[in-house]
């Protein structure tokens, strides 16, 4: 009985305990390190977005310095411990505290994936004193950069190492540093994200005056890739831009003016600066801290104001400004109920934090003396209305703030450390309770739902994405990006600026829809997520950016589908204008390894094994463009692994992905960023493959005229039966040569005007001289103007098909097949007329379109089918008129020297041979014409 009222008065205690402070039970996981020497300490610790925690340790050889060295401890999620070291020659007073100050030279920054950045200094001497920013990977320890930020400034004779780095919240808008140059001014520098290389680029800088010195000012990270300055002035007699609407008090007398500026990620640096607040209370000493508020839009200032009254106790109280990225203030309130909280409100200082958290409330640490007059930490949540939740539970005679780490943007815990003894410490951690609850998977305060949902299957052949927001918004500049999921290394498959065409919504203005490339879902049975930045998207209302969707959140996998087999293939693509100079301007040791790491490259944007890729070779100069350009091949190799894409499948995504350049990783290394976008990846074609329908058809073209020329033999041996052939022959290059000019004459600018030129003179010249032979023909021949008289049509038609070729003529009288229409009795003159005539076209058409086509296979890297049939007549044509003109000037030649022989006969001799003529054994005229003209 006495051990049951024992336990009821410890139950009553219990309550009791809750109800005064319900939140005041804390769960710990607590994880314990032993190093393997003694001496380590606790020094820093930064949070990573994926569970991980880097741990900076020193070992001290004094009270002011320790040993020269950096130490990590990467605690993974699972709570392993990696140890790396980084080694990098940096000054060994780093390592010391500052004069008159409690912190090292020595600071550790992170917004980065697995990357940390060390601020150090480097001082020779005191001209050279400099700023840098060391970036290495913390799992392994190696340096990936060392950036100089800016000189060490002299003041009153001593190098002042007041400067600092401020990252900011997304990764993408790196960080901004800024250092004192006098005691009232102060130099700040907006350095980007680090490149492919690991290096900071500075975007753009500026300096602001403080009205006294080491006046209070205040930086921090805004959502929209900016970041907020914050300045105060204590003025008399000040004369301000104030803002619209806003009075000034009493500018006589002593006057507190509170101002933001915004520094911007661009060439116009700085928007700004906006009046906040202000007062002429002369009695007021204020204090200020401002960030950005996650829970709804826009930022917010804490001021505590301390107001000592004449035989008075002073006066404290809180003041919360809410405004937006235009300056405008949207509320000024009084904040919390801390003066309940006598401990607190006692302790609130210069160096006290108010931190707005992700899910909610606000994170206030505060210092205070413990028993042994040391500094000992402190800290307590209030809700989002600022009145007290809870007190943190640290662990006890916790001295340093550096044991502590800041919850990270999204982050919902706290890291503590604390060192047990010379072997040992100890890393608490904590999560801070949550103020907002979002009703879905994406924890964020803004987005509805998604296609695809998360963790859903979508096809390959997904070509776009929607975001349903809950409230309208309004496209703005950063982007929305899609990686595969590849372990430790995801893989950039899209990225789109909010300016993009490839970005619609709907009519109520809350869904956003993406267009997305046919090669970025390209991997089968693969993880994917979507990363959405912050300022992605805007209120439509107030034009204020709205927070995004981090990695691994909006997570989905595509389907199991399996690809056919295709055979290897060699494509060709084309280096920019000024990839071209690039390479040219390389040694030739330079040119293989830049087609070495491009080949890398490339299989990292596709993704594909790098051993399905041969190495790159150097193809040709591209001479239809001026300058020429120069044309890389690459052979890619097939595969029997069914759940590896098929080669015509990476053809055409390596297609899409250079063709895209802009939103696709092409863009994003230092080798395929010189790939020429209107080129994109052609493969080499096999004209039988693309064309064999077009090839049957001439193929069987070809047999109707065989079949057709046979009958016409066997109908009439007699007659010129060979122009079935002939002037099939001379048709078809005369549509070949009107159509290459009119489909393939501009793709070599330099050769289209003499295309026309060759094509367009022969045509009238022909027709002219057509239409004099026939003309002449008529009025002179009365036997071919009989025949005329009965076949007007077909003279008419074949004069219009000579602007062809002249010997379209020769038709006419042929006897093809025994044909009656075709057996006009043109004069030998005429025939000789229709020689020459063809003779100059062979000049002023046939070769110079031959040398045309053969050009234009030197100038082209894409080979159609209409310029390959062009130059396969354009040759057969020039081939046989070359040799027919041959044969006619032999038998010419043999012709007029048998006449010769003839002449000179004895008498008797010749008498035979006119008997022989009126006895018949004359040439027949079909004969004669053969005689006299080419086949």
């Amino acid at each position: 009985m006495n051990w049951s009222g024992t336990n009821s008065f410890l139950y009553f205690v219990a309550i009791f305990i809750l109800f005064i402070n319900p939140f005041g039970i804390h769960s710990y996981k607590i994880l314990s390190h032993n190093e393997s020497e003694p001496g380590y300490q606790v020094h820093q610790i930064l949070t990573n977005h994926d569970g991980t925690s880097v741990i900076y340790l020193t070992k001290p050889i004094n009270e002011t310095c320790n040993e020269p060295s950096i130490d990590f401890r990467i605690i993974r999620p699972d709570g392993a411990v990696d140890i790396t070291k980084v080694h990098h020659p940096i000054p060994d007073f780093n390592f010391c505290l500052k004069p008159n100050n409690l912190s090292l030279h020595i600071k550790l920054f992170g917004n980065m994936q697995d990357n940390v950045i060390i601020l150090y200094e480097n001082s020779t001497n005191i001209n050279s004193a400099s700023f840098y920013a060391l970036l290495v990977n913390a799992r392994t320890g190696n340096v990936i950069s060392n950036t100089f930020l800016s000189l060490v400034s002299t003041i009153n004779g001593t190098l002042s190492f007041s400067g600092d780095i401020l990252p900011h919240i997304n990764e993408e808008y790196g960080f901004l540093f800024w250092s004192f140059i006098t005691e009232t001014k102060i130099r700040w520098i907006y350095f980007s994200k680090p490149d492919s290389d690991g290096n900071f680029k500075p975007i753009n800088s500026n300096q602001f005056e403080l009205l006294n010195p080491l006046d209070r000012f205040n930086i921090f990270a805004a959502i929209d890739g900016t970041f907020g300055l914050v300045t105060s002035n204590y003025n008399t007699n000040a004369s301000i831009q104030l803002q619209p609407n806003v009075d000034l008090i009493n500018p006589t007398e002593p006057m507190f003016g509170l101002y933001i500026t915004f520094i911007k990620p661009s060439e116009d640096a700085v928007d700004g600066p906006f009046l906040l607040y202000q007062t002429a209370i002369p009695t007021l000493r204020i204090v200020f801290q401002c960030n950005s508020i996650y829970t709804t839009m826009g930022y917010f200032c804490i001021l505590n104001m301390n107001e000592v009254q004449p035989k008075e106790e002073s006066k404290n109280y809180l003041i919360k400004i809410t405004f937006q990225n235009t300056g405008s203030v949207i509320d000024v309130e009084k904040f919390s109920n801390l003066e309940l909280y006598t401990e607190l409100y006692n302790n609130l200082s210069e160096t006290t934090i108010f931190e707005s958290l992700y899910h909610g409330g606000f994170l206030v640490l505060y210092s205070k003396n413990s028993e042994n007059n040391h500094k000992t930490v402190q800290a307590i949540i209030l809700d989002n209305n600022g009145f007290y939740n809870n007190t943190l539970d640290f662990p006890k005679n916790l001295e340093a703030s550096n044991y502590l780490a800041m919850p990270g943007f999204r982050d919902s815990n706290f890291i503590i450390a604390q060192q047990e003894n010379e072997y040992t410490w100890k890393v608490y951690s904590e999560e801070y309770p949550k103020f907002v609850y979002y009703d879905n998977d994406y924890d964020s305060p803004y987005i509805q739902s998604t296609f695809p949902l998360i963790n859903s299957i979508i096809s390959l052949s997904t070509t776009n994405i929607n975001i349903s927001y809950k409230l309208p918004i309004t496209l703005s500049t950063n982007n929305i990006s899609i990686y595969q999921h590849n372990n430790e290394n995801p893989i950039l498959r899209q990225s789109v600026p909010g300016s993009s065409l490839s970005l619609s919504h709907s009519a109520d203005n809350q869904t956003l829809i993406l267009n997305v490339l046919e090669s970025t879902f390209n991997q089968p049975n693969a993880k994917y997520y979507i990363v959405i930045d912050d300022n992605f998207v805007q209120d439509w209302e107030t034009n204020q950016p709205l927070l995004g969707l981090e990695s691994n959140i909006w997570t989905f996998n595509t389907t199991d589908d399996r690809d056919i087999f295709a055979e290897d293939a060699i494509g060709r693509f084309s280096l920019t204008t000024e990839g071209t100079e690039y390479y040219e301007g390389l040694s030739t040791y330079d040119q293989k390894r830049f087609l070495s790491q491009l080949r890398v490259d490339l299989a990292k944007s596709i993704p594909i094994d790098i051993n399905r890729l041969d190495n790159i070779k150097f193809y040709k100069f591209d001479q239809s463009q001026r300058p020429p350009k120069i044309l890389l091949s690459l052979l890619i190799k097939s595969t029997r692994n069914s759940n590896e894409r098929n080669v015509d499948r990476i053809i055409k995504d390596l297609n899409i992905l250079i063709k895209e350049k802009d939103i696709t990783p092409i863009s994003w290394f230092n080798t395929t960023m010189f790939l020429d976008a209107n080129f994109g990846f052609q493969k080499n074609r096999n004209l039988f493959d693309e064309y064999k329908f077009y090839l049957v058809g001439i193929a069987i073209g070809i047999i109707i005229l065989g079949l057709s020329y046979f009958y016409a033999k066997r109908r009439h041996p007699k007659g010129k039966n060979i122009m079935v052939f002939k002037i099939s022959l001379i048709i078809m290059d005369f549509i070949l040569d009107i159509l290459f000019v009119l489909n393939n004459g501009r793709n070599v600018p330099q050769l289209f005007i003499p295309s026309i030129i060759f094509c367009s003179i022969p045509i009238a010249a022909n027709s002219i001289m057509s239409m004099i032979i026939i003309l002449k023909e008529i009025t002179r021949n009365e036997s071919f103007y009989n025949w005329f008289k009965l076949n007007t049509n077909i003279a008419a038609l074949f004069t219009i098909l000579a602007s062809a070729d002249l010997e379209v003529l020769d038709t006419l009288s042929s006897q093809v097949g025994g044909i009656k229409l075709f057996n006009a009795p043109m004069s030998e003159k005429t025939q000789l007329y229709i020689f020459w005539g063809s003779l100059v076209g062979l000049f002023i058409e046939d070769i110079p379109q031959f040398i045309i086509q053969i050009f234009y296979v030197k100038f082209t890297v894409t080979y159609d089918f209409i310029p390959f049939l062009t130059l396969l007549t354009s040759s057969i044509v020039l081939t046989i008129n070359i040799i027919s003109r041959l044969y006619h000037i032999i038998i010419v030649h043999l012709h007029t020297k048998k006449r010769i022989s003839v002449m000179i006969l004895p008498i008797d001799q010749k008498m035979t041979f006119d008997s022989d003529i009126e006895n018949g054994l004359t040439v027949p005229q079909a004969a004669k014409v053969y005689y006299r003209h080419s086949m």
